[in-house]
Formats: structure tokens, sequence, C-alpha cells
């Protein structure tokens, strides 16, 4: 039995030494200051002239209900320029990864209806 133990403690602990090596246990350090790191955040926003307003997103809101909500008319864009666009405005996140809770911004459409 005392040899079973000592296996299982040895693979557990060699699992561990394996894990940490490959993959690691600390964030990666990063060579840029925050304020560089803010300055590029804002440049990339600047580009972006895309209109759009803040949402807190509820339990049961996607992209195009919340678009839809905002708007006094149907969307008159494609589906796949809103998508786009809410990529661009929320840095890559995509719209089926959307959290309850958290506010993103969402492309205004309601001046182009």
């Amino acid at each position: 039995m005392k040899r079973l133990a000592g296996f299982l403690i040895l693979v557990i602990v060699l699992y561990a030494i394996y894990n940490d090596i490959s993959m690691g246990t600390l964030p990666a350090a990063t060579s840029n200051e925050p304020e560089t790191i803010e300055t590029e955040k804002a440049e990339k926003q600047k580009e972006i002239d895309i209109p759009w307003f803040e949402h807190e997103v509820q339990p049961g809101d996607t992209l195009l209900s919340v678009l839809d909500s905002n708007s006094d008319s149907p969307l008159n864009v494609p589906v796949t320029k809103a998508v786009e666009d809410f990529k661009k405005l929320n840095a890559g996140t995509e719209p089926q990864k959307i959290k309850f809770g958290s506010t993103y911004k969402f492309p205004d459409y309601s001046k182009q209806n």
C-alpha cells in the first residue's frame, strides 16, 4: 500500500513539474508599460470611425437583439457587417461569447435607418 501511495505522489509531482514547465503558472511579463498600452488602445479607437453606443448585456441578449432594441426600425445592414463592426469595437470579442453583466460597445445603425 505504501508503494502505491508513493507511486501516486511521484506521478502527481511529475505532472505538476511538466505542467509548470510547458504551460507555466505565472503570467508572462510584458515589456510595454501600462501608459503605452493605454495610448495604443486610444489610437486604435480613433482609427475606428464606426458610431457606437455602450450597453450592459442582460441574460438572453444577443448582438442582434441589442441592435434591434436600440433602433426604431429594422436593421438594414447585413448581419456579417454588424458582427465585423462589433469585433472592431470590442478588440476582437466574438458576439457569441459576450457575457451578461459586462458592458460592450455596439455599432449604432439607428442614424442610418
